[in-house]
């Protein structure tokens, strides 16, 4: 089977890792983005440091583990073996990944390491997974050019009178034959993703039902009100299809704007407003550049060409962001938002997605493309035509 990354870049993550948290006693990794970063498997278990050493715990098959895994592989078999942990460490202070690690597990945890402190290392996690290596951007541009792809086929299949369902089902079924896993990992809290391929049309688009993205669609229930709807497309409009590539674990974002007729000229120039802003994206994704300053420099442009009130949401029902970082999981750092402190590094890669909500007709229009932050100007890595 082959190595997904070098046994250096492996080294080189866990010398990251000590580098980023070294004031922890000890630390335990849960998160399956982050055990696979540090292991080379996305196996149940968690990764722990143990005074100087690293341990990587699986829950059932350690055959497989010992043969794919980096880090040396020990038996879970349950959760009182953080009481036999315990008992071999003397810790004041762990860190756990508190936006994701569950409070009772927390607890028991804590309890069983014998109540140390407990510190929150979710940031410093994402900040070092952020960066990305040569060969983690190749995967990504695998993956990149498989939404080109899926586009391709979407223009070559989409005709009035298709639901958003079914147009969706037959990309995400494009896509699973082109490699994709079929699932699409994200981090946000209490937030499922709906279907690999977004397709939105008309006023579905105008629908304003989650906060992950400024599109959201009205989903097929109730329960998940997102993602594409049983709506038939129609001839005049525009359709939105927000899709992401995943190769190896690593995702990459795409959306493009199709339409069936003519377009309202409002719904082209917003389309035109959200190319400027990608351009534009292009010299400001760069080493050193603060995200708050980003993110101030593009709402500027787009109040000068007119959409300031449509701009990533409707009028006072915006999303906060403009663009979002992906990796192994949809929404990574860095964010470009006003709350994001840190400057942007070379090799982080970003999804810039302008879009655009509009009151009359009532739909929503928008570009989405993957950028790699480069030292002078960023390179886009999602090639299929605007």
């Amino acid at each position: 089977m082959k190595e997904l990354f070098s046994e250096e870049e492996y080294t080189q993550r866990i010398r990251n890792l000590d580098e980023k948290i070294n004031d922890i006693d000890t630390f335990i990794l849960f998160n399956r983005a982050d055990t696979f970063y540090y292991s080379g498997i996305g196996l149940d278990g968690f990764i722990i440091k143990e005074n100087d050493n690293y341990s990587r715990y699986v829950t059932r098959n350690l055959d497989v583990a010992k043969e794919l895994s980096t880090l040396d592989i020990k038996e879970m078999k349950n959760f009182r073996i953080f009481k036999d942990i315990g008992k071999n460490l003397d810790i004041d202070k762990i860190g756990l990944e508190l936006d994701l690690v569950p409070y009772n597990t927390v607890r028991y945890i804590v309890n069983a390491m014998g109540n140390p402190e407990v510190i929150d290392i979710s940031n410093q996690l994402r900040q070092i997974r952020s960066v990305k290596s040569a060969k983690e951007q190749e995967y990504m541009k695998l993956a990149a050019k498989q939404t080109d792809d899926s586009f391709e086929y979407a223009k070559e299949i989409i005709k009035p009178g298709m639901t958003e369902k079914e147009l969706s089902a037959e990309i995400g079924k494009f896509l699973r034959f082109q490699g994709h896993p079929g699932y699409v990992q994200v981090r946000m809290f209490h937030y499922n993703y709906t279907a690999l391929s977004y397709v939105m049309s008309g006023e579905s688009t105008y629908a304003l039902n989650a906060k992950f993205g400024p599109f959201s669609g009205n989903g097929s229930c109730r329960y998940h009100m997102n993602g594409p709807s049983n709506r038939k497309i129609k001839m005049n409009e525009a359709v939105s299809i927000d899709t992401t590539g995943v190769v190896e674990g690593y995702t990459a974002d795409e959306t493009r704007g199709f339409f069936l007729g003519n377009p309202d000229k409002i719904i082209y120039d917003a389309y035109e407003a959200a190319k400027t802003v990608q351009n534009k994206s292009k010299q400001l994704l760069v080493e050193g550049n603060y995200p708050i300053d980003i993110y101030n420099q593009l709402q500027e442009l787009v109040r000068e060409l007119g959409f300031g009130d449509n701009f990533m949401g409707l009028r006072d029902d915006v999303v906060p962001f403009i663009g979002h970082g992906v990796g192994l999981e949809l929404d990574e750092f860095p964010i470009i938002t006003p709350g994001y402190k840190d400057k942007l590094i070379a090799g982080q890669l970003i999804a810039m997605e302008p879009k655009f909500i509009l009151d009359n007709p009532k739909t929503g229009i928008g570009i989405e493309d993957t950028w790699i932050v480069g030292k002078t100007s960023a390179e886009k890595i999602t090639n299929f035509e605007w």
